[in-house]
């Protein structure tokens, strides 16, 4: 009886170890506790029982679907009595693997073997006989080497017991897996002396002892180039020493020529060294739709003994498809904004020239463009769809989650995009149309920001609301909430500056300038020629924008009429306040209103800030003599005001009036130099003024005079 169970034992170890010692495929180790219920005769003898397996499988590389496995279990089977019956048994089986998911398997099997009973009532009976059993497996991975499960199987033990077993299995997998490395060593064309393994001193080489691969994403390829795609562990496993090593990575296909890689130049015996391997991929890359495994070169060269020698070793190297991309640096969403692509130009340049001139001089140029493009965005059609198979959200939690994100044509094409995607594509028009933009991240969200091109002082100046912008590094920054494409630009806006107050107060907000990222993720252009835009009509483009625009200044003005209308009221109409009321309608070019105060002042008294206001209104309408007159009169109330002599120069400028250009001008010179400095296109006369006003951007400011 011991002989038979040693034997059973003896059996199971050898299996396992016959396993563990191939290197052709993995070793899977399970144990599954369980419970048996008879069936048929047995459930008149038997009762439901208890009883755990050990079991070791082997997957074979050559036959991916099937296994073969060792069997070693115990159960106990109570009977009618108080006693039952303890069973020790052994077997093999073999079986199939279906994956019906990326981590759920389905296993069928089928085997038998040898099985030894002891009744447990003290008398010693026993009885040993052959067993049959099949079933099948059903498990999920966890990890890659941890997998749980549920097992069913039919079990027969030959004249004793059949029944229903069902057990909770644990499997732990040891991959076992040769190596697909293949070492070719052969001598350097050049060198006339052929290398053979025999001719080679005994126990000296240099070899790879490891070699390993980051993630590769297509998207990056030009980044790799600077960047390592992986690195390998050099090996002097000889005595002697190694010199003119040199190390290159090549993967056909995707590179034209192999990449040098930096080595060291000699080596020791016994001395190990590690060489990031680098690759300058074509833009073929941006061609793989699919994830792929493709063969990957690494060509090791070096001089043993005077004698030159080369190794090479083909590696599988997996490449992601193109829209592939990990979250554990945001900056990398800037190689999607694709700022030149023919489609993102011809969207953003259309917008551009239909809303040209049609803004208010009183709103930034930045603003008004996003407010355009986001507009146009919002009657195209384009919409927030939550990705439902890699949702920001959840991917931006893992750093080292393969996320999908969207190329701008892609999402014009689709006229659909998660976060990111409706954020790529936000930037690059932006960008495409000069507005510098950011992406900004916060916990399970991304969405962006741009320029307004103002420094903060001047925007906190200009703006009701400063705490809904943006202010980093002496630049202005607002922020837009894209996936509110649906609603008007203001809303967008305000949800926007919200997110990131909130985040920023908590110190969870990231800010990633796109030109910044950019140096380090330069954009690539995604390959095949553009698909029609359906443009939505261009006059509702149009009117939506000019809408959005009167609803920004209504928003921005009307608090502070408000203000300066009390203020007004309690100094009992004094010239100062009314002053101010008309320069705010003036500058956001609410002229009728504007002049409304103007002349409410002048009707009593020579108020020079509204004579030179009044002039400005006529200046940037081209009234040039109606603001002649009006300059002349405050000129008149205050003779030496650098204003009032600014506003003499260029008037006169405008008129070719020479003479008194020079007068007014050389005067303001020398009670204002810097506001002299900074119109110094009036010292000039003809084209070369004209080109001079245009470099200084210049021509259509005016100063309104507020006192």
């Amino acid at each position: 009886m011991k002989n038979r169970i040693t034997i059973l034992i003896v059996l199971f170890t050898l299996v396992s170890l016959i396993a563990s010692g191939q290197d052709i495929g993995r070793l899977s180790l399970t144990l599954t506790p369980g419970g048996a219920l008879p069936i048929g005769d047995s459930t008149s003898y038997f009762k439901l029982g208890v009883g755990a397996g050990l079991s070791a499988g082997l997957d074979l590389a050559s036959f991916p679907l099937l296994f073969f496995k060792a069997d070693l279990g115990y159960s106990y089977l109570p009977i009618e009595t108080e006693f039952g019956v303890s069973l020790i048994s052994a077997g093999i089986g073999a079986g199939r693997n279906f994956k019906l998911l990326d981590k759920l398997t389905i296993s069928p099997y089928a085997g038998g073997g040898y099985y030894h009973g002891t009744v447990t009532d003290g008398s010693n009976t026993s009885g040993s006989n052959l067993y049959i059993a099949g079933g099948l497996g059903v498990y999920y991975s966890l990890l890659p080497f941890f997998s749980l499960g549920l097992d069913f199987h039919y079990r027969n033990n030959l004249a004793l017991y059949s029944g229903l077993c069902i057990s909770l299995g644990t499997t732990f997998h040891v991959p076992l897996k040769k190596s697909d490395r293949v070492r070719i060593e052969k001598e350097l064309p050049e060198k006339p002396q052929p290398l053979e393994k025999k001719g080679l001193p005994k126990g000296t080489m240099l070899g790879l002892g490891s070699i390993e691969f980051g993630s590769v994403f297509p998207v990056l390829f030009k980044y790799y180039d600077t960047n390592p795609v992986g690195k390998v562990v050099l090996n002097n496993w000889g005595s002697d020493s190694i010199s003119d090593i040199s190390v290159s990575f090549f993967v056909e296909r995707y590179m034209n020529n192999p990449k040098k890689c930096e080595a060291p130049d000699k080596m020791k015996g016994g001395e190990e060294a590690e060489v990031e391997l680098y690759a300058l991929f074509t833009d073929d890359v941006l061609n793989i739709t699919e994830g792929t495994k493709v063969s990957a070169k690494i060509v090791l060269e070096y001089t043993l003994k005077g004698k030159s020698y080369a190794n090479e070793y083909i590696e599988t190297l997996r490449l992601y498809n193109r829209n592939s991309l990990t979250w554990d640096d945001d900056r990398k969403a800037a190689a999607f904004v694709t700022a030149k692509d023919p489609m993102v130009l011809e969207f953003s340049k259309n917008v551009a020239g239909w809303t040209k001139g049609r803004s208010s001089r009183a709103v930034n140029a930045n603003l008004s463009m996003a407010m355009a493009l986001h507009e146009a965005l919002r009657l195209y059609g384009m919409t927030y769809v939550i990705d439902p198979t890699t949702p920001f959200a959840e991917f931006s939690k893992d750093n080292l989650a393969v996320d999908f994100l969207q190329f701008p044509k892609q999402t014009l094409k689709y006229t659909a995009g998660d976060c990111d995607d409706l954020s790529i594509l936000y930037n690059a028009l932006l960008e495409s149309v000069g507005i510098e933009t950011a992406f900004i991240t916060v916990p399970g969200h991304i969405f962006i920001a741009f320029s307004l091109d103002m420094a903060p002082d001047a925007a906190r100046r200009s703006f009701l609301r400063a705490d809904e912008l943006i202010f980093r590094d002496d630049k202005t920054w607002l922020p837009v909430e894209i996936t509110k494409v649906q609603s008007n630009f203001l809303e967008a806006w305000q949800a926007g500056a919200k997110q990131w107050r909130e985040n920023e107060a908590r110190e969870q907000a990231g800010f990633y300038p796109v030109h910044t990222a950019w140096q380090e993720y330069e954009p690539v252009g995604l390959p095949g020629g553009p698909a029609a835009i359906s443009f939505p009509p261009k006059g509702e483009v149009v009117s939506a924008f000019l809408q959005e625009i009167v609803r920004f200044i209504d928003r921005e003005i009307y608090p502070r009429v408000s203000k300066l209308q009390a203020e007004i009221r309690k100094s009992n109409n004094s010239p100062k306040y009314i002053n101010r009321l008309g320069v705010l309608y003036a500058k956001y070019e609410l002229t009728d209103k504007a002049l409304v105060q103007f002349n409410k002042i002048l009707k009593t008294q020579e108020y020079y800030p509204a004579l030179i206001n009044m002039g400005n209104i006529y200046y940037l309408e081209g009234q040039m003599e109606k603001a002649l007159t009006y300059y002349e009169r405050a000129a008149k109330k205050a003779p030496d005001n650098p204003r009032v002599l600014l506003c003499l120069a260029r008037v006169s400028h405008e008129l070719e009036n020479y003479g008194l250009v020079r007068k007014s001008y050389q005067e303001l010179k020398r009670v204002d130099p810097d506001l002299a400095d900074q119109f110094a296109y009036l010292d000039l006369r003809g084209e070369e003024a004209a080109r001079a006003a245009e470099m200084s951007a210049v021509k259509e400011v005016v100063l309104w005079e507020e006192e």
